[in-house]
């Protein structure tokens, strides 16, 4: 029935494209105007962006999967959430509306690809036709970030932050099986930021505290989206059109492949005195049939189902392997690890297990260390596997913020105000003293020694820390959050007389008790 009505309705535009151009001939229009009409009526434009083409050269009888209800929840997304956010982002203005700009097209990227996966199969994570898809998706989240890297020094930092730890979750496109525990997640990484924006806002413009929960909400929102309709992935349609190389390329060339089939030659020009001639005939009928693209298909699968009946004889076409390349003949491959491959034969790529953590397709870049003074603070980022970053420079009025280091020592050998590590993996924090707060963020298998004084040491989502404290620092307050494995050494002189660190485990089971109507927690103690 769909067909039918695709028929009928073009049937309709060329009937209407004919009558006016017999209406424009006998009233002695010239032959450009004629041409210039047709082309007008027959609706062919040039789309913006790859995906459009792509969803523009289906056939007319799936144009109505625009109106698909995954589309329609995501159009719901933006017209109520995401507009909210604009709306605030604007009121707020600076850096922060720039940043929301980039949001926008972030989310209309976002779209297009959904739009996509209604009407075409399915293709591998892994494969280049799925990188291309994500590429639009990948360059705006990149430029949302890097509003923050480039503004860290701003008054809006924590604004720009809170919005580039949590728009990630945008990359939920490219995680399976379960995409919306991965939204959450992101969420969570923007919360401390979001948090730091009300406590230095809230007394000031109450702008700023509902623009972050316009922010959050957008987030949840998200998350919503995802957990209903596409509960383990990214739905595509089964019997859509297949996706590969090609048929990214013939989207990409119909556009300019229109304008010139449904150009017109002119006609002569009239005769004096004599009649008008008869006008052209219209442009030839064009249908997007796909039956090229399911003979393909069968004649894939009839190759698979050939090689199958092989039986035994299948594995004749395994490469035989050298015995200079067996790792159980040659001692040496089994020490260095490698084992190298045939020139012009790569090895096949490594799948992860099944207990791996889904990752985003390339949404991750690795970036160079930096080590500046942007403003009044000092940004340490990306180091990795350096013995010792040492900063001696610091000065009093002065905070230093680290991020993404790994296998690495950060030495700050002066007091400054205030000290935060972020999402750093296998580090250790070594810091003279403190006027304000240490704050640790997302943090694993970390170490800090305090040599002075610090009034508050705050964790949030840690795992795995030793905090040594010296004994000017032992009336330190000390805030978890979220945490596992976080011990407090302090010293103490021994029997012997010597000076050691005893380890003190923070709690992280509490029982909680309902007495008079109210709720008493307390630390359970465990003894053995």
């Amino acid at each position: 029935m769909a067909e039918i009505s695709s028929l009928s309705s073009l049937l309709k535009r060329l009937e209407a494209a004919t009558t006016k151009l017999e209406d424009l001939a006998m009233a002695g229009a010239s032959s450009s105007n004629v041409s210039s009409s047709l082309t007008g009526s027959s609706g062919a434009h040039a789309p913006q962006g790859q995906l459009s083409q792509l969803a523009e050269s289906a056939p007319a009888s799936s144009q109505q999967d625009a109106t698909h209800p995954h589309v329609e929840g995501f159009d719901e997304l933006l017209n109520g959430p995401a507009k909210g956010y604009y709306d605030l982002s604007k009121a707020v203005g600076g850096l922060v509306e720039e940043q929301a700009n980039y949001v926008r097209d972030l989310f209309a990227a976002q779209r297009e690809m959904i739009l996509v996966a209604t009407l075409s199969q399915k293709p591998p994570l892994t494969s280049d036709v799925f990188r291309q898809l994500l590429e639009p998706t990948q360059k705006e989240l990149m430029k949302v970030i890097e509003v923050r890297d480039k503004n860290r020094a701003s008054p809006f930092a924590n604004h720009l932050t809170a919005v580039a730890d949590g728009i990630p979750a945008l990359g939920w496109v490219a995680i399976e099986p379960k995409p919306a525990p991965y939204v959450a997640e992101m969420k969570d990484s923007a919360q401390f930021y979001a948090n730091r924006v009300v406590k230095d806002w809230k007394e000031k413009d109450q702008n700023h505290v509902l623009w972050v929960r316009a922010y959050m909400n957008l987030l949840t929102e998200l998350q919503n989206y995802v957990r209903k309709f596409h509960t383990t992935g990214l739905v595509w349609n089964p019997k859509g059109t297949p996706l590969d190389g090609n048929s990214l390329k013939r989207a990409s060339a119909t556009p300019a492949a229109a304008p010139a089939a449904a150009a017109v030659p002119a006609p002569p020009a009239p005769s004096a005195g004599g009649p008008p001639p008869p006008p052209p005939p219209p442009p030839p009928m064009m249908l997007d049939t796909p039956a090229p693209v399911k003979q393909a298909t069968d004649n894939d699968m009839t190759a698979v189902f050939a090689q199958l009946n092989q039986g035994e004889g299948i594995t004749s076409g395994l490469r035989k392997v050298d015995k200079s390349k067996m790792t159980h003949k040659n001692p040496e491959l089994r020490a260095s690890g490698m084992v190298t491959s045939s020139p012009g034969k790569p090895g096949s790529p490594k799948r992860a297990g099944p207990g791996a953590p889904p990752k985003p397709a390339s949404l991750t870049l690795k970036k160079p260390p930096k080590l500046a003074l942007e403003g009044n603070k000092w940004v340490v980022e990306n180091f990795e596997n350096n013995n010792e970053v040492i900063l001696d420079q610091v000065e009093l009025n002065q905070s230093v913020y680290i991020y993404g280091c790994k296998n690495s020592t950060i030495q700050v050998k002066s007091k400054v105000t205030t000290i935060a590590m972020d999402s750093c993996t296998k580090t250790g924090l070594c810091v003279d003293s403190l006027i304000s707060s240490l704050d640790l963020v997302n943090s694993k298998s970390v170490q800090v020694q305090i040599l002075g004084r610090a009034p508050t040491l705050s964790l949030d989502k840690v795992d795995s820390c030793m905090v040594y404290l010296s004994k000017e620092c032992l009336d330190v307050e000390i805030l978890t959050s979220k945490c596992s494995a976080i011990n407090i050494l302090t010293p103490e002189t021994t029997e012997d007389g010597n000076d050691d660190f005893i380890e003190r485990p923070v709690p992280e089971q509490f029982l909680t008790k309902i007495v008079d109507g109210k709720v008493i927690t307390t630390a359970v103690e465990h003894s053995g």
